[in-house]
């Protein structure tokens, strides 16, 4: 009998044994539970990072293309009332924008454009002639994985010449 219960405990495990696997996996699977987790948060605030800056992209080409604009009502004169510019129902940049932009709000991306007063190139007003630029920035906002508000700045000055 002794000789059957020696080949018995050669090929079982011990009690002791079992105890340490399932501390190692006690300590193990939380740790990597964790990592996993901050994983696809960081995957996530990148896939909406990309998003909102494929529509701050978007709209910032707009607003070049309608500074460079001969028709009327657009070019780089058309920034000088950016509520106007902006808001028009029909024709404003946000109505347009909005087939491109359903997208996007529909995930909780927003944006804003922000349109600055004459300047001249180095950002200064002086009140001359000389002051022909504006700076256009597009700010698109989007909500983090772990809570809050991440945004995505996009700007670009612009001249009137």
């Amino acid at each position: 009998m002794a000789r059957v219960f020696r080949k018995m405990s050669l090929n079982a495990f011990t009690l002791l044994e079992c105890v340490a696997v399932i501390t190692v996996l006690a300590v193990a699977v939380p740790a990597t539970l964790s990592w996993v987790d901050d994983s696809a948060s960081n995957r996530a605030d990148a896939i909406n990072a990309s998003r909102a800056t494929m529509l701050g992209t978007a709209v910032m080409e707009h607003v070049l293309a309608d500074v460079a604009s001969t028709t009327a009502g657009q070019g780089a004169t058309a920034l000088a009332s950016s509520s106007t510019y902006l808001d028009t129902a029909s024709t404003g940049l946000v109505a347009r924008m909005s087939g491109v932009s359903s997208y996007y709000t529909a995930l909780g991306i927003t944006y804003t454009v922000t349109i600055g007063s004459l300047t001249a190139f180095d950002g200064v007003s002086r009140g001359g002639a000389g002051d022909v630029f504006r700076l256009v920035t597009v700010t698109v906002s989007f909500p983090a994985a772990r809570g809050g508000t991440l945004t995505v700045p996009i700007s670009t000055r612009v001249a009137a010449l």
